[in-house]
């Protein structure tokens, strides 16, 4: 059986910003490990517009975001409460039913000068600075990883993927094992219409292809096309290599519409072409 998911609170002062886009980014890389919510101190009782806009930059909507109080889940228990400003660490201190208490000071956006584009470009930053802390937070969290076959590695990670690729579509076909270049190797594909996003697993390394007639690119490769391979989250470092499937949905998500939703074909072939030109030139 699978372990249950890690109950994590949020806490900032007015539950606006900080608190509401960590959550957001908790669930959107780790929603299939923990259960995040976040609440306020001193709550505003509203969500920051460029708290919204920073989140929902990377193709995920916060329609369900509103200000929460503290006092909601004092009594709740929690795995680990995370207070994300100096205000709320000293309005809560402790926390009764939790397990942790971790503090980040961080400093709130909302309070950055400048026009709305200067603006903006804070919450952007502060909304990366909680990404890379909850990669670290989930890191020290999970103190081992259970051994899998490349097979159960595809297979998992392709329920990570599901719902992102069902939503344009793409049905996974089963797993299958094969050798190639004496290694062994096993494949799974989500694919509809002569378009596929392949998953191939060796030695617990996960590589992605995305596929469309006879043409053929290696995720980063499809994403430098794009133009946005410096923001890509896939594959990081990860210790465990489900992380490589999270990272990648995120991904797929931000980036990878054109290619899903079939629209951005004409675009693939050219530029996978354009690919294997430069190879063949080097």
């Amino acid at each position: 059986m699978p372990d249950p998911k890690k109950r994590i609170l949020f806490l900032c002062t007015g539950n606006a910003a900080r608190s509401q886009m960590a959550e957001a980014l908790a669930r959107i890389d780790y929603g299939d490990l923990i259960e995040p919510v976040s609440a306020g101190s001193r709550p505003a009782r509203f969500v920051h517009h460029l708290a919204i806009d920073a989140i929902e930059e990377l193709g995920f909507d916060m329609d369900d975001a509103h200000s929460k109080s503290a006092d909601e889940f004092m009594q709740e228990p929690f795995d680990l409460v995370v207070t994300v400003c100096d205000s709320a660490a000293a309005d809560c201190p402790t926390w009764p039913a939790a397990k942790h208490l971790v503090h980040w000071s961080i400093e709130d956006p909302s309070f950055a000068p400048g026009d709305e584009a200067a603006r903006l470009a804070a919450f952007r930053a502060t909304r990366d600075d909680l990404r890379r802390r909850i990669d670290g937070l989930m890191e020290a969290l999970r103190r081992s990883h259970p051994r899998r076959s490349d097979a159960e590695l595809i297979a998992e990670g392709a329920r990570i993927l599901e719902d992102v690729m069902r939503a344009h579509g793409l049905k996974f076909d089963r797993v299958r094992e094969t050798k190639a270049g004496g290694r062994s190797l096993a494949i799974g594909r989500f694919a509809r219409r002569g378009r596929a996003l392949e998953l191939q697993a060796s030695s617990g390394v996960v590589i992605a292809y995305y596929e469309a007639d006879d043409r053929r690119l290696l995720h980063p490769h499809y994403m430098e096309c794009l133009g946005v391979a410096s923001q890509m989250r896939y594959p990081g470092l990860p210790r465990d290599p489900l992380d490589v499937f999270r990272r990648l949905r995120a991904d797929l998500v931000r980036f990878a519409k054109p290619f899903l939703t079939g629209k951005g074909i004409k675009e693939f072939r050219r530029c996978a072409d354009a690919r294997k030109k430069s190879n063949q030139r080097a």
